[in-house]
C-alpha cells in the first residue's frame, strides 16, 4: 500500500483507522517473522539506526539461516544488550516455545536482571498479541517439585511446551540443562577483570567445561562482547575455532565506534564516520581518544591489540639479512637474556630468550624465542639455543634476579655459563618505566633485527605493549637497552637526539 501524504490527508477518521489497523497488522505479520520489526513492535519508542538494522539482519541469520556461531562486537552505549540480550530470547521463545535458552552475563545479578526485563517483555499486550501460545506461569514459582512450570529470576519455562530461558553469571552451574542456544552478553565486568589472567582462564574454563558441555550438534552460541583485552574470551575462541572467511567457525561483526577502514562492506560510513553521532559524537570520542588512548582503541574501536601499541612503534625495527651483519658473528660476543618463568606453577606464563649483540653503538638481535618451559626442560634448550645463535664464553647470560631466576642462575654458573643478575634498581623501576627510559634508543633506529621467522611475533607483542597477553619480550628488550645504553644515565632526561652521540 503506498499513500502520498496528500492521499492521506484526505482520508476521513474511518478511512484513517482504517489504515492505521491495516498498518499495525502488516507490522504484526512482519514482526513474528523478523528481530527488527519484533523490537519496533515491543518497544514503539525504539531509536531505530542503521547499525542496529545491520546487526538485527544478522541475527534473522542466526535465528532461521546458517549461521551458527556469531560475536558481535560493538563500543558501549550503542544497543547490543537491547537487541541480544533483551529482545532476542523473548523473540526465539516466540518463535519457537521448545526452544531451550541459557543465557550467560558476568553475574548472576546482572543475568537476573536480563532475565526479569525478558519477562516483562514476553508479559506486554503487544508481546502476547504477536505469540498468544508462548505464556509463561502466572505466578512466581521456584521449583517444580508439583508439577507447576517454573517462573523466577534464574529461570522461566514456557506453559505447555518444553521450552525455557535460564540466566546464569560466570561460573554459575548450569549441569542438567541442554541448551539449544547460548547467549553471552559482556561476560568480563571491567578492566581488573580483563587484566586478570586467572579471571581469563577460569572464564575460559567455565566455557570450555561448563557452557560447551550443555550443546549438541543443532545448537547455536553468540555473543555481544565490548573487548578490552587481546586474551579475553572472544580472542581465544577465533584462536581455537578461526572466522568463517578463513574456513573457520565463528561469523564476527564488527563495529568500531569511529570507521578506520572499508574492511567490512555492510559499514555504509565514510572513513572517520562516528557509528551513532548522535548519541556519541566524533569529538566526544576524540577526547576519550586523547584522553585514554588505550581505552579508546580497545573499548571503542574493538581493537585490543592494536596495529600500533601506545608506546612502541613498528617502524622503529629494522630487520636485516644475517648476511648483511658488518661483523663476523664466530668472532663476537653474543650475549643472552632470560626473563619468564621455569616453573610447572607458572605453566600459563613463557620464558622468553634473546641473543644479541651491540657492535658500534647498534644492537642487533639474532634471535628470540618463547616457550613454556619447565626448569629441566630449559637446562636443557639453552644450550642448543646458544649454540645456533652462535653464543660462546665470552658472551654474558643476563637474568632477571627473581626466585626461579636465581635458581636458574646458579644451575647454569655449574655448566660454564656467565651469568649476570639484571641490576635490581632496574628490575624495580618495573615494566612501564622501563619502556618509558627505552623510547628514545628505539625512536633512534639503534635495535636491529637479523631476518627469521621470529621477527612478526616478537614485533608484535612490542607493539601491542601494554596490552598484549605476555611482555616477557619488552622486558628483554628493555633491559637489553637500560644495560647497553642506559646504565649509567638519568634515564628520564634522554631524547632521540641524545643517542646520535652513542
Amino acid at each position: 500500500m503506498n499513500l502520498s501524504i496528500e492521499q492521506i490527508e484526505n482520508l476521513n477518521n474511518n478511512e484513517l483507522l482504517l489504515l492505521n489497523n491495516l498498518l499495525k497488522e502488516k507490522h504484526c505479520v512482519r514482526a513474528r517473522k523478523n528481530l527488527l520489526p519484533f523490537i519496533t513492535y515491543t518497544f514503539l519508542k525504539y531509536d531505530t539506526q542503521w547499525f542496529h538494522e545491520y546487526i538485527c539482519h544478522e541475527f534473522d541469520e542466526f535465528i532461521f539461516g546458517d549461521t551458527d556461531r556469531l560475536m558481535v562486537f560493538m563500543p558501549p552505549q550503542h544497543g547490543k544488550s537491547e537487541i541480544m540480550t533483551r529482545r532476542l530470547p523473548a523473540f526465539i521463545l516466540g518463535v519457537d516455545p521448545d526452544c531451550k535458552i541459557i543465557l550467560n552475563s558476568y553475574n548472576a545479578t546482572f543475568a537476573g536482571k536480563f532475565n526479569r526485563q525478558i519477562q516483562r517483555i514476553m508479559e506486554s499486550e503487544e508481546y502476547k498479541n504477536l505469540f498468544p501460545e508462548t505464556k509463561l506461569n502466572e505466578r512466581n514459582v521456584v521449583t517444580d517439585r508439583k508439577g507447576s512450570y517454573v517462573r523466577n529470576s534464574e529461570e522461566f519455562e514456557i506453559v505447555g511446551y518444553s521450552g525455557f530461558l535460564k540466566t546464569v553469571g560466570v561460573g554459575g552451574g548450569i549441569s542438567g540443562n541442554p541448551a539449544d542456544i547460548a547467549l553471552l552478553d559482556d561476560v568480563i565486568k571491567d578492566v581488573q577483570e580483563s587484566e586478570s589472567i586467572t579471571y581469563r582462564n577460569r572464564l575460559f574454563d567455565w566455557y570450555t567445561d561448563e557452557l560447551e558441555t550443555r550443546l549438541h550438534n543443532d545448537s547455536k552460541v553468540a555473543f555481544t562482547i565490548t573487548r578490552r583485552h587481546e586474551d579475553d574470551l572472544a580472542g581465544r575462541l577465533l584462536k581455537r575455532d578461526g572466522i568463517i572467511e578463513n574456513g573457520g567457525k565463528w561469523k564476527v561483526i564488527k563495529l568500531p565506534v569511529i570507521k578506520e577502514n572499508n574492511d567490512n562492506p555492510n559499514d555504509i560510513r565514510q572513513i572517520g564516520g562516528a557509528l551513532w553521532p548522535e548519541k556519541h559524537s566524533f569529538e566526544r570520542m576524540n577526547d576519550i581518544k586523547i584522553n585514554n588512548h588505550r581505552t579508546f582503541i580497545s573499548l571503542y574501536q574493538q581493537r585490543p591489540s592494536p596495529e600500533e601499541g601506545n608506546k612502541i612503534k613498528r617502524e622503529w625495527f629494522k630487520v636485516i639479512k644475517l648476511s648483511e651483519l658488518p661483523f663476523n658473528l664466530e668472532s663476537e660476543q653474543i650475549d643472552l637474556w632470560i626473563d619468564g618463568a621455569y616453573t610447572e606453577n607458572t605453566k600459563n606464563d613463557p620464558t622468553a630468550v634473546m641473543a644479541c649483540i651491540k657492535y658500534n653503538h647498534i644492537t642487533y638481535i639474532l634471535n628470540s624465542v618463547q616457550k613454556w618451559l619447565e626448569l629441566y626442560e630449559l637446562l636443557e634448550y639453552l644450550p642448543i639455543f646458544a649454540k645456533s645463535n652462535y653464543c660462546n664464553s665470552r658472551g654474558k647470560v643476563f637474568i632477571e634476579p627473581k626466585a626461579s631466576g636465581k635458581s636458574l642462575k646458579s644451575m647454569l654458573d655449574k655448566k660454564g655459563f656467565n651469568c649476570i643478575e639484571i641490576k635490581d634498581k632496574i628490575v624495580k623501576y618495573g615494566k612501564m618505566t622501563r619502556v618509558n627510559n627505552s623510547e628514545p634508543t628505539l625512536q633512534s633506529e639503534k635495535i636491529v633485527l637479523i631476518e627469521g621467522s621470529w621477527n612478526d611475533q616478537f614485533i608484535d607483542e612490542c607493539c601491542v605493549f601494554p596490552n598484549g597477553k605476555h611482555d616477557d619480550q619488552v622486558d628483554n628488550l628493555c633491559y637489553s637497552i637500560h644495560e647497553y645504553y642506559l646504565e649509567e644515565n638519568d634515564f628520564m632526561l634522554y631524547t632521540p637526539e641524545t643517542y646520535n652521540n652513542f
